[in-house]
């Protein structure tokens, strides 16, 4: 019917009261996840080929990972509920996940469920989180498109050029990342096991092998970051950090968040704009060196630069 996939939401329960073909339901119990996920992947990939199938999964077992991809559920629309959101997504990705998403800005309002509407700060700061994710979805329990928040929409967009900027880069580290079994975000640990520091921490992550990002999770742009051992580079101004260091009050106005890059890392971006990514002919790709170079990034005509 042209759907590209299928959402398998719920699936965390069962009738417990109910046998599943001579199955006792606390067999099933957990299993059932795993199951519903499969069926509806399987199904999608008869019609898709195994190139472009996913699902869009909200249950989780041991096993699901076999069928990408998972989101975070129904968060609230607030900051505890984007940092709650990012510490779920690194456990679960230290739980063998690869792939994992979030609703954009959140899922539901408070304290009205229904009807209260996300801040303008929390649209962006969230959008900004989702661009360095393997995948990106707005949803909520009311409107979410750009246009819906015009005070913030043109820094959105800004975002959302990068983002397609960042799609060879979202590729090549997907297909890394599954055939070394890593997840896309992933805790600070994975990357620096032997920094103690990097076990504490559940407000920053590695996207890929290259980036470091920080999200900021409050009104006013300001939080410490934690730079690991090694050479970092700013990827809005180019400037180089030594690591194993904190930079304290750290302050990112709100067309930016904390974004730094492993000196000496190649970064293939996509230099023209785009409005879909059938628009791309990854012919064109063009390869950055982080390097004495470097000078921050440039998107479309978009300078990320204070």
């Amino acid at each position: 019917m042209g759907a590209a996939a299928i959402k398998t939401d719920f699936g965390e329960t069962i009738d417990m009261e109910a046998d599943y073909h001579s199955l006792p339901a606390g067999k099933l119990r957990n299993r059932y996840a795993l199951l519903y996920q499969q069926a509806a992947f399987e199904a999608t990939r008869s019609v898709h080929g195994d190139e472009e199938t996913l699902i869009w999964a909200r249950a989780g077992w041991a096993g699901c990972q076999r069928y990408p991809l998972h989101w975070g559920g129904d968060a609230e629309c607030s900051w505890e509920g984007m940092a709650g959101t990012l510490r779920g997504g690194l456990h679960l990705g230290l739980s063998g996940f690869t792939y994992w998403s979030h609703d954009v800005p959140g899922f539901h309002g408070t304290p009205d469920f229904m009807n209260t509407r996300p801040t303008d700060e929390l649209y962006v700061r969230w959008t900004q989180f989702a661009v360095f994710s393997s995948h990106i979805r707005y949803h909520g329990t009311g409107p979410r498109e750009p246009y819906e928040f015009p005070e913030v929409a043109d820094v959105v967009r800004d975002w959302w050029k990068l983002r397609y900027a960042l799609i060879p880069y979202v590729k090549q580290q997907a297909e890394a990342s599954a055939s070394r079994g890593l997840p896309m975000i992933r805790a600070m640990l994975l990357d620096a096991e032997a920094d103690p520091t990097c076990w504490h921490l559940d407000d920053q992550y590695m996207f890929g092998d290259a980036f470091l990002v920080a999200p900021v999770m409050n009104d006013h742009g300001v939080r410490n970051v934690y730079l690991p051992e090694g050479n970092w580079v700013c990827f809005w101004s180019g400037r180089p950090y030594s690591g194993g260091q904190w930079l304290l009050k750290h302050e990112s106005p709100l067309h930016q968040m904390p974004v730094f890059v492993k000196a000496g890392a190649e970064l293939p971006i996509y230099p023209s704009p785009v409005s879909c990514t059938d628009e791309m002919n990854l012919d064109n790709v063009e390869q950055i060196t982080v390097d004495e170079t470097f000078q921050g990034v440039e998107v479309a005509g978009v300078r990320f630069k204070k």
